[in-house]
């Protein structure tokens, strides 16, 4: 039972992988594994038979998880992308409070709100204003051989860095390049894929695994001797990329419509959130 439990957990956590705008790591904290999977992860090879035993069931979760989503939301996005991005927008909104809630309340609170403000207006500028100037998108760039392998190189670090980092959605991030539907078309159609196909996405990979060392251990440090601060950033820089993700809207019957949406986003997240806390 403990074990399928497991299973379940990450079964939600790979959904949140696949959701633009849901962190799995988020919900790793909402079920209380986040710091346990960072330990076991960070500490892998000094006790592989445990570790693999307590991992094992939550990656095979995962992985069902993000299978089983990515075809939804491959459909969703297909054929009514703006109102999926307004639920996803109130997703993150609902998902705050409980980031909020981590940040234990001793120590220098004026440091924490600078380090929430710092992080919410770099986010901006990357992934709104870069955005607006630059018009950032990976995928139009993926055959320019070199250039291409280094994009996504980029894209697979980008990706993991949101499997790992608590309040940042790797799915959002991908959109923000223009590399969502790309990553989620090949989620969607991984065996049906040409050999060729597969060879490309090796930087991907590659990406995705020196992201993992890298933040894992990264991560884990930060969360040992910077708790409240490394929080208080994860949430400026989620805040801060959500006026990225809005799709515009009309002041109508469809606006009340979309709208309304969100606000079920955001109901949805914020008693998740709290149910399983």
């Amino acid at each position: 039972m403990k074990q399928t439990k497991k299973v379940i957990m990450g079964m939600v956590i790979g959904g949140g992988m696949v959701l633009p705008g849901v962190s799995g790591a988020v919900i790793m904290v909402i079920f209380g594994l986040y710091d346990k999977v960072m330990k076991s992860l960070s500490n892998f090879f000094k006790d592989i038979k445990n570790n693999s035993m307590f991992l094992l069931p939550i990656i095979i979760g995962v992985i069902i998880g993000a299978f089983l989503f990515g075809n939804i939301l491959y459909f969703l996005f297909e054929n009514h992308e703006v109102a999926t991005k307004w639920v996803f927008i109130g997703l993150i909104l609902g998902g705050c409070p409980i980031l909020f809630k981590e940040i234990k309340t001793e120590g220098n609170k004026k440091i924490y709100w600078h380090a929430f403000y710092i992080s919410f207006i770099l986010a901006f500028i990357l992934f709104v204003i870069a955005m607006r100037l630059f018009d950032i998108n990976f995928s139009l760039y993926l055959n320019d051989n070199l250039l291409g392998y280094i994009l996504l190189f980029i894209a697979g670090f980008l990706f993991i860095s949101g499997k790992i980092i608590p309040g940042i959605s790797s799915s959002l991030l991908l959109l923000l390049i223009g590399m969502y539907e790309y990553v989620l078309n090949v989620i969607v159609n991984f065996f049906q894929l040409e050999l060729s196909d597969y060879i490309s996405l090796i930087p991907f990979v590659i990406g995705v695994l020196v992201g993992a060392v890298f933040l894992v251990k990264l991560i884990a440090s930060l969360l040992e001797h910077h708790f409240n601060i490394t929080y208080s950033i994860i949430i400026g820089f989620v805040l801060g990329s959500i006026p990225g993700l809005y799709p515009g809207i009309s002041f109508d019957l469809n606006g009340l419509w979309l709208i309304s949406l969100a606000i079920l986003g955001y109901v949805f997240a914020y008693y998740f959130s709290h149910r399983f806390s």
